[in-house]
C-alpha cells in the first residue's frame, strides 16, 4: 500500500504539525521536497528539503503533515522526522508515519520565491456577463515573485483594488517547454513597494483556474527547487 501511494520520485510538501495556537500575523511554513525510497510499511526516506539555495534541516522527533502528489491524486498522512544522514552528495531524512495514509483535499498551496515575467488586466464587462474571457487581449507587464497553485504576489506599475477580478498571465518553464498559463484570480492586496516608488506589490488568490494549470505550476515549481539543488555548492 505504502509503495503506491509514496512512490519513489513522488513530489511532496511538509506541513509542520502546531504544538500550540498560531500566533498573531505567523504563517505556516510549507517545505518542499521529493520521496527518494520506501524503506518499509510505515517508513520512508526522503531528500532535505532546501529554501532558496540553503539545506532546512528537520529536526529530529519534529511532526509534519506530509502530502504525496501522486498519478493517482494526493495523499496525506502525518510524520515524524527519526533521521537524517548524507548519502554521498545527497542530504536525506528519514519520516516514520503515525497515521495512515488518506486522500488528501487541497486546503492550501506551497508558495515558491520566483521572477517570473507576466502580464495581468481587469475583466472587461462582457467578460464578467459570459464568466469566460479573451486568451488574446493585451495585459499590463508585471513580474511574478511568488507563486503556487492557490495564488500568485506579483510587482507591477498598475493600481488594483482589493476585491477586483483580473486575468494573470505568466510564462513559466514547465516540462522542458516554455508556456503561458493563465488564470483568473481575486486581487487580496494592492500596495507601494516604498513610497513614492510607482511598482505595486499585489496578492492575488486563483478563483479559476484548470486543473491542467494548477498541476503545471507545481510541476514547475519541483523542477525548478530541482534545479537549485544541483546548482547548489553542496550538491
Amino acid at each position: 500500500m505504502i509503495d503506491k501511494l509514496f512512490s519513489p520520485g513522488s513530489k511532496i510538501e511538509l506541513h509542520p504539525i502546531r504544538k500550540g495556537p498560531k500566533k498573531d500575523g505567523e504563517k505556516d511554513r510549507i517545505y518542499i521536497s521529493q520521496i527518494n525510497q520506501v524503506l518499509g510499511e510505515d517508513k520512508v526516506e526522503i531528500l532535505m528539503p532546501i529554501e532558496q539555495g540553503k539545506l532546512i534541516l528537520l529536526p529530529v522527533n519534529s511532526m509534519y503533515s506530509v502530502v504525496a502528489f501522486t498519478s493517482n491524486g494526493m495523499f496525506q498522512s502525518d510524520v515524524r522526522i527519526i533521521e537524517r544522514y548524507k548519502s554521498g552528495n545527497i542530504y536525506l531524512q528519514v519520516v516514520e508515519l503515525v497515521t495512515p495514509i488518506k486522500k488528501y483535499q487541497r486546503r492550501e498551496y506551497y508558495r515558491y520565491s520566483c521572477s517570473l515575467p507576466m502580464t495581468t488586466r481587469r475583466l472587461e464587462d462582457a467578460e464578467k456577463e459570459r464568466l469566460v474571457w479573451d486568451h488574446d487581449l493585451p495585459g499590463v507587464p508585471g513580474i511574478a515573485i511568488d507563486i503556487g497553485g492557490g495564488g500568485i504576489r506579483f510587482l507591477t506599475e498598475q493600481m488594483y483594488e482589493a476585491g477586483e477580478d483580473i486575468i494573470c498571465c505568466v510564462k513559466l518553464e514547465s516540462r522542458g517547454e516554455l508556456k503561458e498559463i493563465q488564470a483568473l484570480g481575486r486581487v487580496l492586496s494592492s500596495k507601494e513597494v516604498t513610497k513614492g516608488n510607482e511598482k505595486k506589490e499585489v496578492r492575488v488568490r486563483f478563483e479559476i483556474i484548470s486543473n491542467s494549470t494548477r498541476e503545471e505550476i507545481i510541476q514547475f515549481i519541483f523542477e525548478d527547487e530541482r534545479r537549485r539543488r544541483k546548482n547548489n555548492s553542496w550538491h
